[in-house]
Order: C-alpha cells, then sequence, then structure tokens
C-alpha cells in the first residue's frame, strides 16, 4: 500500500500533462459548442506530431520513478507516465538507467516505446542494455515501433 503513493502522485503528473482547450472550460458557451469544438480540436490534433514531455514535467515524473523501491513499481509508474505523455530517446534512456535489470528493462522499453517521438537516437536506449539478448530485443521493440 504505501507504493500506492507513487503510482497516484505519477497518476496525477500525467493527467495533469492532459490539457483541455480553453474553449472546453469557459462557462459562457452552451454544452453543444463545448463538445463540438473539443472534438474539433482533437482532430485537428490527430495530424499534428506529437511532442516530448516538457524537462519540467520530465523531472517530476523522473523524481516519482527514482523514489519507488523496486522495479516492477517503477515500471508501474511508468506506465502511469505514458497516459497522455510522450518521450524523447533521451528521457526514455534516463528512465531505463533506473531500472537494475536488463529484463526489466527490456519490459520497460515495451511501455515506453509506443510513446516515443523519434528513434534517431537509439544507441542512447541501446547502451542501456548490458547484455546483447537484451539488446537485441530492444532493437526489435524499437524496430516495431517504426513500422
Amino acid at each position: 500500500m504505501k507504493h500506492f503513493k507513487y503510482i497516484m502522485i505519477a497518476a496525477v503528473v500525467a493527467v495533469s500533462l492532459l490539457s483541455l482547450p480553453a474553449a472546453a472550460v469557459e462557462p459562457d458557451k452552451k454544452p453543444k459548442q463545448q463538445f463540438e469544438h473539443r472534438d474539433r480540436g482533437l482532430k485537428e490534433r490527430k495530424h499534428m506530431h506529437p511532442h516530448a514531455m516538457r524537462d519540467k514535467d520530465f523531472s517530476l515524473v523522473l523524481n516519482v520513478v527514482k523514489k519507488a523501491s523496486f522495479d516492477d513499481r517503477k515500471i508501474d509508474v511508468m506506465r502511469v507516465a505514458c497516459i497522455g505523455s510522450y518521450f524523447s530517446s533521451e528521457q526514455c534512456a534516463r528512465l531505463l538507467s533506473l531500472l537494475s535489470f536488463d529484463d526489466n528493462k527490456v519490459e520497460a522499453l515495451e511501455v515506453i516505446a509506443p510513446r516515443l517521438v523519434e528513434s534517431d537516437n537509439a544507441e542512447d536506449i541501446l547502451k542501456k542494455f548490458s547484455f546483447s539478448s537484451s539488446r537485441d530485443k530492444a532493437v526489435g521493440i524499437l524496430l516495431r515501433r517504426q513500422k
């Protein structure tokens, strides 16, 4: 139960990163207009390229992950942080460096890979793996992501 606090903090951080359009929270508009505006905004955003999490927000996530005691708890926090957020390769590598074992790093990469905005610096990610077999699995995950 004591780890639940860290997961909840990560959930709050992830939810706070999701921003609603300003028109959706203005009280003077009719509800139908609010939904129409929100839906139009979502359609427009689908065609935009996602951006990696801002450094300030990433440092919050990084601190929560660091405070989690075991690798499986850290991965749980990463899962929550991936809700509505995207990461750069460098941010992914920093998160992977907080895990102790290659198997856990592979599991975390499975979680984070769909949320990577670019994989130009995949070398940074692959350097975090100690064993070639784990590195091969990581390459497979990153290649699946690109398809």
